[in-house]
């Protein structure tokens, strides 16, 4: 069995990809917001019943994520889910851009110390 190191802004591996009820296939997240804005609330039925979450289900077999599991568990409309996601995607993009930007300026500083010696 293969680690899975995705970040929930990566695509997850092609044996994890979630197969809607409508044979879409989501390889990400991003893509799972979208097919959930779309979606008929009859199909979300299909996906959310009982104690039933095939959305959590996936998140935790694709990413890994208990926390996040956890928290998409817990919702069960489908407005609220897709506001959820939205949300936590932007967030997790503002952490990226925050650690790319601290990367770019170690490197900066690097570059400036060896032109300096």
């Amino acid at each position: 069995m293969k680690i899975k190191q995705n970040g929930i802004l990566d695509d997850v591996l092609p044996e994890d990809y979630l197969e809607l009820t409508n044979g879409k296939i989501i390889s990400n997240l991003r893509e799972l917001i979208v097919a959930l804005e779309c979606m008929e609330d009859e199909d979300f039925s299909l996906h959310v019943y009982g104690e039933q979450n095939d959305f959590a289900e996936w998140i935790m077999e694709a990413y890994w994520d208990e926390d996040l599991t956890g928290k998409v568990l817990g919702i069960r409309n489908k407005k609220k889910m897709t506001k959820f996601l939205r949300k936590t995607l932007r967030n997790a993009e503002k952490i990226r851009s925050l650690k790319i930007g601290k990367i770019g300026k170690k490197k900066d500083i690097l570059k400036s110390i060896g032109e300096m010696g």
